[in-house]
């Protein structure tokens, strides 16, 4: 056997062994690309016929619990499920140290919202920002600047507020 073909054989032998371990790498990756997935997937909160709201036909009713905040439930029911919900706080409203029992994904609409997460200091999010919080994570919620913020958010459960103890 000539030396070239030698190299190419013992170079495939040494491909072929490495299979195993090749398999077992995807195997693993695929598994936490999956996990990955599982953790970040949206809720469904089913889409059917057709809903059209100008801004001026917009229904605000009172947020419970937040003075002078208001809301406009737009798919899902907040205190029963998964839903997606306009919000809007006037200009100065806090709300002090909490957490949700189910993840959030908001866009900010108009105003400047501040979220003081895990005690960082707060980020300001003017409009056009987006911020994602998992259940659990202590956050501060502020409106900054003299307008209200309006936000847009989609929940992954009902609405819950847990106050953090000492707080």
């Amino acid at each position: 056997m000539f030396r070239s073909e030698r190299f190419e054989w013992t170079l495939a032998g040494a491909g072929l062994a490495c299979l195993p371990l090749l398999a077992a790498a995807m195997c693993a990756t695929t598994q936490s690309s999956t996990q990955a997935a599982a953790t970040t997937a949206i809720p469904a909160v089913k889409t059917s016929g057709k809903l059209l709201i100008a801004a001026s036909e917009m229904k605000w009713v009172p947020m419970p619990g937040l003075p002078g905040a208001q809301q406009v439930p737009l798919a899902g029911d907040p205190t029963k499920e998964a839903h997606r919900i306009l919000y809007k706080w006037p200009a100065g409203t806090k709300a002090p140290l909490h957490t949700h029992s189910f993840g959030d994904r908001g866009v900010i609409v108009s105003g400047t919202l501040s979220l003081a997460v895990e005690g960082a200091a707060p980020k300001m999010l003017p409009v056009g920002s987006y911020f994602t919080l998992a259940a659990g994570v202590q956050h501060i919620t502020a409106v900054e600047g003299d307008l209200p913020c309006v936000f847009y958010l989609e929940r992954e459960g009902p609405f819950d507020v847990k106050m953090v103890e000492g707080e």
